[in-house]
Parts: structure tokens; C-alpha cells; sequence
């Protein structure tokens, strides 16, 4: 070896091992700062992820609010037209009664009343008469409206309603009479060895409780806590479902009411070693924190809900229809009483909506999850995008690294932006995104003093051997990749996975990649051993092209082979799925032969060996007929005139013929069966070739009747379906009827 190799080739062994070193170095130190900050949760920290999460909860928004929980709001114009608040308990009463006439389920009263309603008569006399000697005559008050307490008791009685009460750490005295919790019953696994006491301990607990007066306490239906905190910044994000009371578990106003509406007497509360984690009530599991809290999937701001003024209702200016079989909660949103609330929609959110906000969460099911494992699961993305982010920023050129990483940061977000949108799943994407940030600041600090190291190491090396004018090409040197493509005839493959997002909600991103890997590594050996080009895979999407890069003999029939081999290999593999995750998958897989441009695409610097043209294009739109015609395979009739006489591995089938969303003309379309399959449904196949000839032909009626002979021997067959709905719609046949059907969707 001459000199300057060997010098070379020593200057670069030891530049690498030292940029190795120094890479490692930055980077582990990196992380050992963000896992102390997931440890030590800094205030800013907090604050930077709890606006994460309303941003992603933004995303949240959507659907149609459930019509179940109304608001009765005491507003501005109740309190003009009808006086001052506090009203006499009277008015309340009637205002109970003309709900419970309209057919209310339940009533949350969302008002503490802790003190006798001082405007009853028989206490205004006796003030009256303290303080003047003197008693006023009130011989013509019926005697039950005397004292308003015990009238409103008297309605409350024989009406389905909770009241509001406070939590206190303090036993409250002074409150005789009894009142009646809902029933919220601790069920812990009886192997898990674990005590009440101990997992209770994650609950907010109180000494006492602030009850309303005792015959207004005594005669409501339930009792729940009206106690709310928002988190560190005042924002409401969550609700208290249920808390601790003395050794009890007590609901609060919105799971006691919602309870009551829907006619479930008892409320379960699972628990675990880590504290409660779910509560069940009318029918419905829902996910609680360990403190007993449930987000609420806010629908945006106030308003969201349907909401009348309270002296509408007593006036009777609401329909009846608005009530029945509701779930109506009285308070108010007047700025003047207080009962606002900020939310990470609107910063002046009423209160009393949040009650009909955490009711609609429960009803609608739109659960949004903090799952136990999301600490490991961060710490592992944060490791791995670190990983990557220090190898980026650390061998790739800045002008080039730069929007990779902002691309991956990017993909890292929505990414977990999608987990919270599409699933209710939040876990925080911000310890990646700051371990990532670090890594850039670290390794290009790190780099431009290791490069300004090399230079001087270069220099040294190569100056006594070339000009300094090489040295300094040696030493900026790039290249630059000259790449082009090729038009050729290629057999275009693509599959899909049926309902595959639904079936991965309740499942760990970890088993759905698992999963994945299972999936795709049988289907790629099966493109590769038959000479195709595996493309690219799009979430549980692949794409697969045969003669191309290089010539394939016959590779329609290999493409149509391979599809098939693929749905016996899912067969294999659905059977250790169903074992493992109780669920199967379904594929779909289209195939179209044509023309189309393949080779590098890209930048000079990110290329991409891939396939572009309508031959792809209406691959992807055959793989979506799948599911329409209820097959596992569609292929086009150019694919299938170039197997004719040379597969002797499958037999075409007709589907249809189709004109798909991006095409001007009509193409035949096909589906594949075994040999075996074709023989054993001869006869049918038969007379499904005579009715499709017919309907091609315009005689509708001829294939109408085919087709409802082979439904009746061939129920689950949804082709026969389609054409039967089709052909009995066409009365007659069209002007210039050429047999083509059209779809105006992909």
C-alpha cells in the first residue's frame, strides 16, 4: 500500500472511531437528560404537554353530540324576567315539575344548597316577628307552600333527582336526616391479594361531606359530589367520577345522574394494584385514571349541548319532545354566579356543561385513554428517534439532515397525533421531539468541531503528496448520483388489509407492528421467489410489479400466482392470529397489466426505485373492487387476456364490466379460483357465464332470473346480489348500452 493510502486510510480509521465515540457520547448524554426529565416532570415540561394534548384533543372534535344530556340554565334573562338569584325553592320545585311532566329519565341539580331557603313564609313571619313584635297575617298561603324547603322535598320525593354536594376534609355537623349515595361498589380480582384501603389511597379523599338541608338531602333520589379541579394551569380537562368518603366510594353529580337516567342502580368501579382503572355504568366499561378522573372529549366550546333558559321551561315555550327520556342538569352559565370554568376550548366554559360534556363522553363512548404502558412505550420511541436523530445529524449533511429531521419530527407527531385522533390513545410525542432537538443542537455543535478536526487531520495527511488545491477537493468533495428511468410493460400487484385499523384500536403499537412483521414477511418472500419488485408498503398496504428492473417471461401469470400464494399463506397465518388476538385478517388484492414508467425517482440525493402511471393507478382502484363484489382478488382484463393459455394454476372468473374513477373508457374486470374450486362449481359458473353474457347483451331480464337462481343455491356469493339489485333496477335496456357500469368513487 502506498504511503498516502496508508495515511489515509489510518487519518479516516481514527477520525471514525473518534466521531463514533463522540457521537455516542453526545447522544447517550442526551438521553440521560430527557429520562430525567420524564422522571422529574419540571413545571415547564407539564405546561408544554398538557398543551400538546389539547392540541391533539383538537383533532378530537367531530361526530354529533349525544342528544341525551340537556342543560336547564338559570341565565340573565331568567333571572330579569322572574328576579334575583337565589330564588325561592318553590320555583325550583315547579321547575322539577314541569321537566318531570315533559318525561325527563333524570334531573342533576347542580346548586348546593347547604342553608333553609330563608323566603319560606313561616321563616319570614318568625324574622319578622324578631325583629318588630309584630306578626304578619299570611291565613291565605296554602300550608304546603309555608316552608319552601320541605315543599321542594315533597316534589323531590316523586321525581327522579340528584343533588349537589361538597366534599370536605372535615366531618360537616349540624346535618341530621339521612341522604342516599349511589351505590358505587370496589371490585377488585379476588387473586390479586389486594386490600381497599391501600388502592383507595389513590382517590381523593375527604373527611366529610357538605350536604343540603336535611329534608332536601333526605328526599333526593341520590347525592353526588359537585367537586372539580382543573390541573396545574386551571384548565378543566378531565371530571372526578367518584371519590372517597370516609371508607365509602361516593359518585359524583354527573356519573350519579347519568346512573340514575338510564336505570342502573349500581355503579362497579374495577381496580387494580395501581389504583382504580375502569367504571362500569349503564352497560358501558369506561376508562378512569387512577385518581378516579375521566377526560372529558370536549366537542369544542360552551354551547355544545342543547341548552334552555330556565324561564322558557316554566312558561311552557319549550316542546315537550325536548325532554323526554333526557338527562337534564339545572344550573347556570350567568357570568354573574361564577360557575365558569376553562377548558382547552373556550376560557369561560360553564360548568354545568361539563356535566353534560362528561355525560356524553360515557354515552358516546369517546373514551380518551392515558394506557399504564405509555411510559415504556415513550421511552422506547424516544430511544430509537434519538438513535436516528443522532445518526442523521451526525453523518448526513445539514442542508439534507435538516428537513429529514424536521420530516421525522413531523411524522413523530402526527403519527401520535393520529393514535389520539383515530383511537383516543394520548401518549405524548414531546420527549421525542425534545431528545431529538437536542440530538440536532449536540451533534451539529459536535460536527463542526470534528470537521474543522478532520480538515486539519486531511491537510496534514495529503500535503506533501498533491497541491493544495486537491486538498481542499479531497477535503469538500461530494457526489451526486446521475439517474434515469425506462418505460417498460410491467404486471402491477396491490393488496390491502380489510378493517385493519378497527381490529388495532384496543391492541399495543407494539403487537400492531409485530403483527405487521408477520404479515409482510411471508408476502415478501412470496414477490421476491416469484421475480417480482417489492415497491413499497403503506401502512397495511403493498405494492409489488413484475418485468422490472429486469425482464420477467410470462409475469401477468406469476403477478396472479403470487396473489393467490399470498391468500394461503394468510390462511396459515390467520390460524396462530385467531389464537393469539382472537381475530383473523382479510386481505384484497388487485392486479392490472400496462405500460408504465419505472426507475430511480427522487433527488439526486433521495432516490426511490419505484413505478408511476395509470397502469398503477388502476391496480390500486382493482384492489378496492374487492371488497364491492365480496372477493379476495380482482384482475384486469389486460392481465387476464395475457394469461390466457398460460396459467395453468388458476381459472378466470368474470366479475364485471367497469369503468373506474380516473378512466374514460370501460375495462373488463376478474377474479381467480383454484382448479379444484372451478371444478367443484362447474355448473354454477356455467350459468353465471350465460347471465352475464345476457346482461352484457341487454337482456335484463334473462339475468335477472339466472342471477336469482344462483342466489338461491349460492346465498353468500355477493356477486350474484349485485347484479340481481342491478338488472331487476334496468327495466330496459339503455340507449347505446355497452355493458360498462361506472363507479364515481375509488
Amino acid at each position: 500500500m502506498s504511503a498516502p493510502s496508508e495515511k489515509l486510510g489510518s487519518a479516516a480509521k481514527s477520525l471514525f472511531t473518534r466521531k463514533f465515540g463522540f457521537t455516542l457520547a453526545s447522544g447517550a448524554a442526551c438521553l440521560v437528560i430527557v429520562c430525567v426529565m420524564m422522571i422529574a416532570q419540571p413545571p415547564v415540561i407539564r405546561r408544554v404537554d398538557k398543551i400538546i394534548y389539547d392540541s391533539f384533543l383538537k383533532g378530537f372534535l367531530g361526530g354529533t353530540p349525544s342528544e341525551i344530556p340537556i342543560l336547564i340554565d338559570i341565565d340573565e334573562k331568567s333571572i330579569a324576567e322572574l328576579g334575583q338569584w337565589p330564588w325561592p325553592r318553590y320555583r325550583l320545585a315547579e321547575l322539577l315539575i314541569s321537566l318531570y311532566e315533559n318525561g325527563i329519565a333524570a334531573i342533576g341539580v347542580d346548586i348546593l344548597m347547604p342553608e333553609p331557603d330563608r323566603t319560606s313564609p313561616e321563616l319570614w313571619v318568625k324574622q319578622i316577628s324578631d325583629d318588630f313584635g309584630i306578626r304578619p297575617d299570611i291565613s291565605g298561603i296554602p300550608d304546603e307552600l309555608m316552608n319552601n324547603d320541605e315543599y321542594l322535598a315533597s316534589i323531590m320525593s316523586q321525581i327522579p333527582v340528584v343533588l349537589s354536594a361538597f366534599g370536605v376534609g372535615e366531618q360537616v355537623v349540624g346535618r341530621e336526616g339521612g341522604y342516599r349515595p349511589l351505590n358505587v361498589t370496589p371490585y377488585i380480582a379476588p387473586n390479586a391479594g389486594l386490600q381497599f384501603s391501600a388502592i383507595s389511597g389513590f382517590l381523593p379523599k375527604f373527611g366529610g361531606i357538605q350536604l343540603p338541608v336535611p329534608e332536601l338531602a333526605g328526599a333526593a333520589t341520590y347525592v353526588g359530589l359537585m367537586n372539580a379541579e382543573g390541573d396545574e394551569d386551571s384548565i378543566f380537562r378531565r371530571v372526578q367520577l367518584f371519590s372517597v368518603c370516609g371508607e365509602d366510594l361516593v359518585s359524583g353529580l354527573a356519573l350519579a345522574t347519568l346512573a340514575l337516567g338510564m336505570g342502573d342502580s349500581s355503579v362497579v368501579v374495577r381496580m387494580g394494584p395501581d389504583g382504580p382503572y375502569s367504571v362500569r355504568v349503564a352497560g358501558i366499561e369506561t376508562p378512569v385514571s387512577s385518581g378516579g378522573t375521566m377526560p372529558v372529549a370536549f366537542r369544542g366550546g360552551r354551547g355544545s349541548y342543547h341548552i334552555y333558559s330556565a324561564v322558557d321551561v316554566l312558561n311552557g315555550d319549550v316542546p315537550p319532545e325536548s325532554f323526554a327520556g333526557r338527562i337534564a342538569f339545572i344550573g347556570s352559565t350567568s357570568v354573574g354566579l361564577l360557575d365558569l370554568r376553562s377548558t382547552p376550548f373556550d376560557a369561560t366554559f360553564p360548568g354545568l356543561e361539563l356535566h353534560a360534556a362528561a355525560v356524553d363522553t360515557i354515552l358516546s363512548q369517546r373514551f380518551i385513554i392515558e394506557p399504564q404502558m405509555r411510559i415504556g412505550f415513550e421511552v422506547i420511541v424516544t430511544f430509537i428517534t434519538g438513535l436516528v436523530a443522532a445518526v442523521l445529524f451526525s453523518t448526513v449533511r445539514p442542508h439534507i439532515a435538516l428537513p429529514i429531521g424536521i420530516a421525522l419530527a413531523a411524522a413523530v407527531w402526527f403519527a401520535f397525533r393520529y393514535e389520539m385522533v383515530a383511537g383516543g390513545v394520548y401518549i405524548t410525542p414531546l420527549y421525542s421531539l425534545v431528545n431529538m432537538a437536542m440530538q440536532a443542537f449536540s451533534a451539529f455543535a459536535l460536527r463542526f468541531w470534528l470537521e474543522e478536526r478532520e480538515k486539519r487531520v486531511l491537510r496534514r495527511a495529503f500535503s506533501n503528496y498533491v497541491s493544495p488545491e486537491i486538498v481542499g477537493k479531497i477535503v469538500e468533495s461530494g457526489s451526486v448520483n446521475s439517474l434515469q428511468g425506462e418505460q417498460r410493460n410491467i404486471s402491477v400487484l396491490f393488496t390491502d388489509l380489510r378493517g385493519f385499523t378497527s381490529m388495532t384500536e384496543k391492541m399495543a403499537p407494539t403487537q400492531v407492528v409485530a403483527m405487521l412483521g408477520s404479515y409482510f414477511t411471508p408476502m415478501t418472500s412470496i414477490v421476491r421467489n416469484s421475480m417480482g419488485t417489492l415497491d413499497k408498503f403503506v401502512g397495511d398496504a403493498l405494492m409489488a410489479f413484475w418485468n422490472a428492473p429486469l425482464n420477467v417471461p410470462d409475469h401477468p401469470v406469476k403477478a396472479v400466482l403470487s396473489l393467490m400464494e399470498m391468500h394461503r399463506a394468510l390462511a396459515k397465518l390467520n390460524l396462530d392470529l385467531e389464537s393469539e388476538f382472537g381475530f383473523t385478517l382479510r386481505m384484497g388484492g388487485g392486479i392490472h397489466t400496462g405500460p408504465a414508467h419505472v426507475g430511480n425517482m427522487g433527488t439526486s440525493e433521495l432516490m426511490d426505485y419505484t413505478a408511476i402511471g395509470d397502469t398503477v393507478n388502476t391496480a390500486s382502484r382493482l384492489e378496492g373492487m374487492c371488497p364491492k363484489y365480496g372477493v379476495g382478488s380482482v384482475i384486469s382484463g389486460d392481465t387476464a387476456e395475457r394469461c390466457a393459455g398460460l396459467g395453468d394454476g388458476f381459472v378466470i372468473k368474470p366479475l364485471d364490466l367497469v369503468r373506474v374513477k380516473g378512466r374514460t373508457s370501460g375495462i373488463p374486470i376478474f377474479t381467480v379460483l383454484t382448479p379444484e374450486e372451478a371444478g367443484e362449481r362447474k355448473d354454477e359458473l356455467s350459468l353465471w357465464g350465460e347471465a352475464f353474457d345476457l346482461y352484457k347483451s341487454g337482456d335484463f331480464l334473462g339475468a335477472w332470473k339466472i342471477c336469482g337462481s344462483l342466489i338461491r343455491t349460492n346465498p353468500d356469493e355477493k356477486l350474484y346480489r349485485i347484479f340481481a339489485e342491478r338488472t331487476e333496477s334496468m327495466k330496459t335496456t339503455p340507449e347505446n348500452w355497452d355493458g360498462v357500469f361506472i363507479y364515481d368513487s375509488k
